[in-house]
């Protein structure tokens, strides 16, 4: 990411994080970032674009450094282990950033509820895909209630460390939480506990499988925004992309899509090989041809 833009969101959500998202100025950001208010509008088109921004690139460095670990040779458990410590890292980093999350509901346009509500669904998917490696079949009747509560767990400890700035050795807490989580899965068996909830009762749009057309073609144009966004390409290359997007996203919800207009908007991400596995999955989903 660009230095400039990046020294903007680390001084952007630290004042959110203190003085709140509607009492927070763009020009305050700006002057923060030690920038013109006229830069800031070459990153973002709006404060609710800075906000949405802030959210992907925080939620893709993690989501890229787990998979990085995903990738190693090692157990399960090891894995699950590596992973909070990621998160712990980044939350003892990004102090600012968490308080701003949790300093208030920010819900300034659907755009940035439909980021919170992905970031959300992603969430569930990384933790039922771990606990399904962890315990195989053991864990399928009470998968959610598991997921529930050791979201609580981690969320109960997070809280404490950014709020009240209490310490906690990081390699310490990761261990603590994975025997933690042996505790839930273990002590639910052996007690033959009952579910409260399960996946058949969750919202269908948390299940992969069960996904519809408009869910599909919403997760594959959130993730190529998010790929756009990484680019290493001047600002206004990206807005035009960006804008690309949008209208892939009107003409999707369309009643009758035109295979054509489809087509030649996919066309403008050709030269870009990191939006190229996202392109190739939303021409499978609108049933069209990618041009070359």
């Amino acid at each position: 990411m660009n230095e400039k833009k990046m020294k903007l969101i680390e001084a952007g959500v630290k004042l959110v994080a203190t003085h709140g998202y509607h009492n927070t100025s763009i020009q305050e950001i700006a002057s923060e970032a030690g920038v013109s208010k006229g830069a800031f509008y070459l990153y973002f088109q709006s404060k609710e674009e800075f906000i949405q921004t802030a959210y992907r690139f925080f939620n893709t460095q993690i989501s890229q450094r787990f998979a990085s670990v995903k990738q190693e040779n090692i157990p399960p458990k090891e894995i699950l282990e590596k992973q909070l410590t990621i998160l712990i890292d980044y939350i003892y980093q990004y102090k600012a950033f968490i308080i701003m999350h949790l300093r208030e509901n920010i819900s300034v346009g659907q755009q940035t509820d439909k980021l919170m509500r992905q970031m959300k669904m992603e969430n569930f998917h990384w933790m039922r895909e771990t606990l399904e490696h962890i315990y195989a079949d053991k864990v399928e009747t009470l998968i959610v209630d598991a997921i529930i509560q050791f979201e609580g767990l981690m969320n109960g400890y997070f809280k404490w460390i950014v709020i009240d700035n209490i310490h906690i050795e990081r390699d310490k807490l990761s261990a603590f939480l994975v025997r933690r989580l042996d505790d839930i899965v273990y002590g639910m068996l052996e007690s033959k506990e009952e579910a409260l909830t399960t996946i058949a009762r969750i919202p269908p749009e948390y299940l992969t499988e069960n996904q519809t057309m408009e869910q599909m073609i919403s997760g594959s144009l959130f993730r190529l925004n998010e790929n756009i966004r990484q680019l290493d390409v001047n600002p206004a290359k990206i807005k035009q992309l960006l804008e690309v997007v949008d209208a892939i996203e009107k003409e999707s919800d369309k009643t009758e899509t035109s295979p054509v207009v489809i087509q030649g908007l996919l066309a403008h991400f050709n030269r870009f090989k990191e939006l190229q596995e996202e392109c190739e999955q939303l021409a499978r989903i609108l049933q069209v041809e990618l041009l070359h």
